[in-house]
C-alpha cells in the first residue's frame, strides 16, 4: 500500500497505480477517520468491502483486495481512462 498514490479527500482515502488524473481508479478506498472506518470497492466494481473497521483492519482490507501484479505507481497519467492498469 506504501508503494500506491494516496489521495485524501474530504475523508476519503483512495489509491492509485498512477500519480497524476486521469487516476486508475480501479482500487478499493477508505472513508472513516480514527475510530472507524469503511472500505469501498473500486469504483467499477461498487459496493462495501466492510464497515465498523478500525483503521489498521481497513489498512489490511484494501491489500487483501489489490489487484495481483499491482506495484508501485508510476509517474505520470494513468495511460487509457477506459482501461485501468492490470
Amino acid at each position: 500500500m506504501r508503494a500506491l498514490f494516496p489521495s485524501p479527500s474530504h475523508g476519503a482515502l483512495t489509491f492509485h497505480r498512477s500519480t497524476q488524473y486521469p487516476w486508475s481508479n480501479d482500487l478499493p478506498s477508505i472513508v472513516g477517520d480514527a475510530q472507524w472506518c469503511i472500505v469501498y470497492a473500486p469504483i467499477r466494481v461498487g459496493g462495501v468491502l466492510g464497515q465498523s473497521l478500525t483503521p489498521q483492519e481497513a489498512a489490511a482490507l484494501v491489500v487483501a483486495h489489490l489487484p495481483d501484479g499491482c506495484g508501485p505507481a508510476f509517474e505520470g497519467p494513468c495511460p487509457q481512462q477506459d482501461n485501468p492498469i492490470d
